[in-house]
């Protein structure tokens, strides 16, 4: 009854026979619920003829003490984002749902799109990861590191993690034995075993996801070509104003920080710790190598 009086209430009109067939029960019992739910007061108008069917009038809405309009914006903000994630339709139920106790549809203050600039959304492999999330079901899953080695083992995933625009999913790997996140862009193939499990309690994908096992404090120098990418980056708070201008903030260390500052170009350059200028300048070195090669074939 709960689940038709929130579909009338944020779909608008439908028949009898589209009840029956979205919750699966019989006509019969689709009147008897309606009716109960008028009985209890929720203003359903039953209009017969050819568009016909069941509705709520618009101006109805539902009373909450539990949340705002400003919890309801930003619920539903996060939920429109991970649309594309988790493909089942859930994420639209509760979207419904959320439609009902809301009396304004003005536009979102805040869109978010984890969506690939080329339009793509979640891969088969992604949807094949969530139901084995859903489910507690173990996957058989091909995997290439970032050295290019490909293994083939059996994963226990816990969930989906977003760090810094990359997804990971977290769990427990069978050939370790331990908990570990994996890049779901280098997983190749993904496939539900007939294997359920338990997850640990002693896992902590928090945890897991401080990339090189904290964070590093870092001093970087900058042009004003790369101001607004600094700020954005590290926050306005952590620059100080000098010939060149400075940085200074905590950040995860790991591959993704030297990734992090190379994609700024010659535009920003590590001032301390030593150790990072270093790891730095020799992979741009690499890089500059590469090109040099191209240059002397041809």
């Amino acid at each position: 009854m709960y689940r038709i009086m929130m579909m009338l209430i944020a779909g608008g009109r439908a028949t009898r026979n589209e009840l029956a067939e979205k919750f699966e029960m019989s006509t019969r019992s689709v009147q008897r619920y309606v009716t109960a739910l008028m009985d209890a007061g929720i203003p359903i108008v039953s209009e017969s003829g050819k568009n016909g069917g069941y509705s709520i009038p618009s101006e109805y809405r539902l009373s909450s003490v539990l949340v705002g309009e400003e919890d309801v914006a930003r619920i539903k903000t996060c939920l429109t984002a991970l649309e594309s994630t988790f493909k089942d339709d859930l994420t639209r139920e509760i979207l419904d749902k959320l439609s009902a106790l809301s009396s304004t549809n003005e536009p979102p203050a805040l869109v978010v799109d984890f969506d690939n600039w080329n339009g793509e959304g979640a891969s088969e492999k992604e949807e094949a990861m969530n139901a084995a999330i859903r489910n507690s079901v173990t996957v058989e899953m091909q995997y290439t590191d970032k050295s290019g080695m490909s293994t083939d083992r059996l994963f226990d995933p816990y969930c989906i993690a977003l760090k810094e625009g990359v997804r990971y999913v977290y769990g427990k790997c069978h050939i370790h034995g331990d908990y570990r996140l994996f890049r779901l862009a280098r997983i190749k193939k993904v496939a539900l075993t007939e294997r359920s499990f338990v997850r640990g309690e002693d896992a902590d994908v928090k945890r897991a996801l401080m990339i090189g096992g904290g964070t590093t404090e870092i001093v970087i120098s900058f042009d004003e070509s790369a101001r607004a990418g600094v700020e954005e980056w590290l926050g306005s708070s952590a620059v100080t104003e000098g010939e060149p201008p400075t940085a200074r903030a905590s950040v995860y260390g790991g591959g993704e920080l030297i990734r992090k500052i190379l994609s700024f170009g010659a535009a920003v350059k590590v001032v301390s710790p030593e150790s990072l200028r270093l790891e730095v300048a020799a992979e741009a070195a690499r890089i500059a190598r590469n090109y040099a090669k191209e240059e002397s074939v041809s």
